[in-house]
């Protein structure tokens, strides 16, 4: 029978599930033993082997050593930086969702490391319009991609990652995951010098891009956040809160779809099933969002809205299935990977590793891959390059 280690402290594998929001038979499940056996684990009155102290590591994603600790260490909790949302819904994020902010926050990391001295367009607050039109012709202006750019194009995915190339331009990092958890489509970590936002590839390329520029205005307005798909969170917010939530919808939808050009298109057809699909393409944007837009117009009626809301949950999703219901297999792996860190920081980080200023360790940390990884994804980037 394996040793177990007697001094591992069941207050710190509380605090270690407990900052996960998971629940005690969701840690048990995911360690691999029974809810008693963990509950005896945390309670003190038994010890795990040396074994399954290495999987409750892996699973809360702490260092093993940290189990010793008399008391668990200072780590602020991701509502510290969630000032628009209460602890109500907070508590709910699954851990994958709070694996996300843990995720930006090395990014941060990162990107302050590969750019020290970078002009971030946040750190002049100051000089933003208050006006929301004008605010969103003050970024249009920034970010150098007309309307008529953004129209001109035929694909989602094109368009998002011209914005968020053009996101870099200004000091705002974004990066791309799996969340594994399709509550949340997005989220961002406010700084004035090196803001990050975590944008979930598992939703569809029209509304990655509705989330960027819901995060935007988070960033705008100084404060981290993350966007809840599903409207009913809403009853959990105070006033302030609801506000702050509905003006980050107002801005992205202002800015990808201005209402004085909107006017404009919807003059030329009556209004339709297929006029509103070829709307949504023609601006990049879902359904729902210009759905929502004929709404605060007056177009249709809540209830109009209201009844198609289920199905606008569904398109968010990107459709993850082929022909028959098999799940795809996701494609080659290193190109994921580039897809998820963005060709500017891949480039970047590869500029810092050839010239000898950070060494394939810290190159492989950077890039979130195995050192042994690096030549492969190098050889897939370079590839991109070249097309």
């Amino acid at each position: 029978m394996a040793e177990v280690l007697l001094g591992v402290n069941g207050d710190i594998i509380r605090w270690a599930r407990e900052y996960y929001n998971m629940k005690p038979e969701e840690a048990a499940t995911a360690i691999g033993v029974d809810l008693q056996r963990y509950s005896n684990w945390e309670s003190g009155q038994e010890f795990p082997t040396y074994a399954k102290l290495k999987k409750i590591s892996e699973v809360f994603r702490k260092p093993s050593a940290i189990f010793f600790f008399p008391e668990p260490p200072e780590i602020p909790p991701i509502k510290g930086d969630l000032r628009t949302l209460p602890n109500d819904v907070i508590s709910r994020f699954s851990k994958n969702i709070i694996v996300q902010f843990e995720q930006a926050k090395v990014y941060q990391m990162s990107v302050k490391e590969l750019y020290p001295r970078k002009d971030c367009v946040l750190s002049h607050r100051s000089d933003f319009p208050t006006d929301m039109t004008e605010l969103c012709n003050y970024f249009r202006r920034l970010l150098s991609f007309p309307l008529s750019a953004q129209k001109a194009r035929k694909s989602t995915k094109i368009v998002f990652e011209i914005y968020r190339e053009r996101f870099y331009d200004l000091g705002i990092y974004v990066f791309k995951e799996s969340f594994k958890d399709n509550s949340v489509s997005g989220l961002c970590i406010n700084d004035a010098t090196h803001p990050v936002i975590m944008v979930n590839n598992s939703m569809s390329f029209a509304r990655q891009i509705f989330t960027l520029f819901h995060e935007l205005y988070h960033l705008i307005s100084d404060t981290s956040g993350a966007e809840i798909i599903r409207d009913d969170f809403y009853v959990a917010l105070n006033s302030s809160q609801q506000q702050s939530e509905r003006s980050c919808d107002v801005f992205a939808n202002a800015f990808l779809i201005p209402q004085d050009d909107f006017i404009l298109e919807l003059k030329k057809r009556p209004l339709s099933e297929e006029f509103i699909e070829d709307l949504a393409k023609l601006y990049s944007v879902s359904r729902e969002a210009i759905m929502y837009t004929l709404l605060k117009m007056g177009k249709i009626t809540p209830a109009d809205y209201d009844a198609l809301r289920e199905i606008f949950y569904g398109e968010a999703i990107r459709n993850q299935k082929q022909a028959g219901g098999k799940n795809k297999s996701g494609g080659n792996y290193y190109s994921t990977k580039l897809s998820y860190l963005g060709q500017r920081y891949t480039g970047d980080v590869f500029k810092q590793y050839f010239s000898g200023r950070i060494d394939s360790v810290r190159a492989s940390e950077m890039l979130h891959s195995k050192v042994d990884h690096l030549p492969r994804l190098e050889a897939a980037f370079f590839r991109g390059v070249g097309q």
